[in-house]
């Protein structure tokens, strides 16, 4: 193959290779921090109230 030919597909891997890690970049992010405040008072204020009163009717 000529040298012409190589250096295209080198440079078309590359850019696969580029477009590979931009996605599994944005795989391993996790809950930005508003979010996780988010997370937290929707625990708080619905999932707590509702664990506690399904609690007290079984221990009833």
């Amino acid at each position: 193959m000529s040298d012409k030919l190589n250096q295209e597909i080198l440079n078309e891997l590359k850019k696969i290779n580029e477009k590979l890690d931009k996605i599994e970049g944005e795989k391993e992010q996790g809950l930005s921090t508003p979010m996780k405040f988010v997370a937290l008072v929707f625990g708080v204020c619905v999932v707590g109230p509702i664990v506690f009163v399904a609690l007290t009717a079984l221990l009833n």
